[in-house]
């Protein structure tokens, strides 16, 4: 009787390890299998990938390399420059902004752009350059700029400047940044491809795309207090297949999607 029990134990030991057995094999199998596909996919190439899911590159001036980190202070209006403004009615809710109302509107035309008139009528107009209009609002928005390039969102260096009916400008809210300026050393600035590999590799690009633009600007990096630190940053446009246009920063030193709110905030995604 005891061996008869014995033999019983024994067949369901055997067949326990017998199944433990193959789920072994079959899990290690399939980590084989997982390992495999990972690997293969990442032999591909980004242009392979991209060629894959159709997304289509437009020719990009890549001739930048180098870049510097910028830093620069937030202005405090005085009385004394807000009264050189003629034709205007100003009120400063802040130190730091102003929104003034032409008293007589200035007729935008042709010869008589938008930017003409910011630069003739608005405190240190030129350093601003036309970032987006909004033709069925009638509001543009301008960004400050520091060597020729556009600082990105920036509550304290935006310009928004409105017209009416008429076409003719009304009024605008600004803000500065004052002594713009590079830190000495500059730094090596990912290529494209690299902010394009960062983008995909976040699923952020999606297939039957086309990458119109990529240029360099500025975004911030630091605030503190009333002195503020701007990254180099590559402003990417991708056209989607409905025609919809989608906008992505990328730190072009260190690599790293930034999102940048509409507004005031910005945080980095890893």
């Amino acid at each position: 009787m005891q061996n008869l029990d014995w033999n019983k134990t024994k067949t369901i030991f055997i067949i326990v390890f017998s199944i433990l057995n193959v789920f072994l094999l079959s899990l290690y199998m399939n980590r084989y299998n997982e390992s495999q596909q990972i690997g293969k996919s990442n032999d591909t190439s980004i242009e392979e990938k991209l060629f894959l899911d159709n997304i289509k590159i437009l020719e990009t001036d890549n001739k930048i390399k180098e870049a510097s980190y910028v830093s620069g202070n937030v202005h405090n209006f005085s009385l004394e420059e807000i009264e050189e403004l003629d034709n205007q009615t100003v009120e400063i809710p802040t130190s730091y902004q102003i929104v003034s109302t032409f008293k007589e509107p200035i007729k935008i035309t042709d010869e008589n752009t938008l930017e003409k008139i910011v630069h003739e009528q608005v405190i240190r107009g030129s350093t601003y350059g036309l970032w987006k209009k909004d033709e069925e609002n009638k509001t543009a928005i301008l960004f400050q700029q520091v060597n020729k390039r556009f600082v990105y969102y920036n509550t304290n260096a935006k310009l928004v400047v409105h017209w009416n009916d008429d076409n003719e400008l009304i009024g605008y809210e600004q803000t500065i940044l004052d002594d713009l300026e590079n830190y000495k050393v500059s730094q090596k600035l990912l290529p494209h491809l690299q902010a394009i590999t960062t983008l995909y590799g976040n699923s952020q690009l999606k297939p039957d795309s086309t990458i119109k633009e990529i240029e360099l600007g500025y975004s911030t990096l630091a605030q503190l207090t009333e002195t503020q630190v701007f990254a180099p940053t590559w402003h990417i446009l991708v056209e989607l297949l409905d025609g919809t246009i989608e906008e992505y920063f990328v730190n072009a030193v260190e690599g790293r999607v930034i999102e940048i709110q509409k507004e005031t905030e910005q945080t980095v995604v890893e």
